[in-house]
């Protein structure tokens, strides 16, 4: 019963993190459209990259931490068998980074859209 309200809150910060990280992708398009377009800020985009670049890696390192920390718990307290099975056997399947080869696609095809719609806007927004 106690590891409920932890979860509860661990998952609120998880959605918090992807939140964050979708809204800073937007802001940070929006920061670096008005700094192509003003020569006097040209200066400034090393230190918006950094400042992107390190929000993102702590972002996802968080979230990582997150997903460590549940799978972990969902190992050492199996509900019954079964669950101790499920949880067990997708280990030996993993491909790269972790990934099963379909949530790896996923990730690839997700990537290459947003690459191409951020590619899209900043042409047309420029």
């Amino acid at each position: 019963m106690e590891s409920n309200p932890t979860r509860k809150t661990s998952t609120a910060f998880e959605y918090f993190l992807y939140a964050a990280i979708v809204a800073e992708t937007g802001l940070a398009a929006q920061v670096y459209k008005t700094i192509f377009q003003s020569p006097d800020l040209a200066h400034m985009r090393v230190y918006f990259s950094i400042f992107y670049f390190g929000f993102l890696a702590w972002a996802v390192a968080q979230l990582n931490k997150l997903h460590r920390e549940r799978k972990a718990q969902a190992v050492d307290t199996p509900e019954d068998e079964e669950l101790a099975e499920h949880t067990a056997a997708p280990q030996a399947s993993r491909a790269a980074l972790g990934l099963t080869a379909g949530q790896l696609l996923v990730v690839m095809l997700v990537f290459a859209t947003a690459l191409a719609v951020f590619t899209w806007a900043m042409r047309a927004l420029l």
